[in-house]
């Protein structure tokens, strides 16, 4: 956690005093301008499905049974919430603007992790990955549902998410709009993993 938040502390300084590494962004900054929302669906298909399977295949300590499976539902779950997350990115900028004040800083992040997240975002997560952790099966994942579901799934999803991605989002939202969700994404793989280890041994 505290490497991938170092990280992208270091990333948001070298944008900003870096013209050089600044402009190896400007590409995707115009494809994403260009596609719209299917750039978010594959950044986040890439970042946080196939790269994660890319470990899932690689280490047998956290391969899952049906690692193809899990990679295909990985691909398809988290492109498909990247859309989202453009979208609320987009809403995000109209409502507090599009620059990097402190005061737009902190809203931003307050409403991404206090509001989305704890209505949108982490009981979705928290329902997948219970799944996902059930071989991705029904019979078995309404076997095993905890009667707590809140304090047992739901929390620590909710929990290791804003211990990640407070520190995290804030520095999102200090890059321009149509970069937001490609650093969005590169900080997602390593959380993409966690999330399916927390799926796994939950309940």
């Amino acid at each position: 956690m505290l490497i991938l938040q170092s990280l992208a502390a270091l990333m948001v300084v070298a944008y900003w005093i870096s013209p050089s590494f600044g402009n190896l962004f400007a590409p995707f900054a115009a494809w994403h301008a260009a596609w719209g929302w299917k750039a978010a669906f594959l950044c986040q298909a890439f970042f946080c499905g196939l790269l994660p399977g890319f470990f899932l295949l690689l280490f047998r300590g956290i391969r899952p049974r049906r690692a193809v499976f899990t990679i295909l539902a990985q691909v398809l779950w988290c492109g498909t919430f990247g859309i989202g997350v453009g979208e609320v990115f987009k809403l995000l900028a109209a409502w507090f603007g599009d620059n990097t004040s402190l005061s737009t800083l902190l809203l931003k992040t307050a409403f991404d992790q206090f509001v989305w997240t704890v209505l949108v975002i982490a009981p979705a997560n928290a329902v997948f990955y219970f799944w996902v952790g059930r071989d991705f099966s029904f019979a078995r994942t309404r076997r095993e549902w905890p009667r707590q579901f809140v304090l047992r799934v739901y929390l620590p999803n909710l929990v290791s998410n804003w211990c990640v991605w407070i520190p995290v989002v804030f520095i999102v939202f200090a890059f321009p709009l149509p970069l937001q969700i490609l650093v969005c994404g590169m900080a997602c793989s390593c959380w993409s993993l966690l999330c399916l280890q927390l799926g796994k041994r939950s309940g």
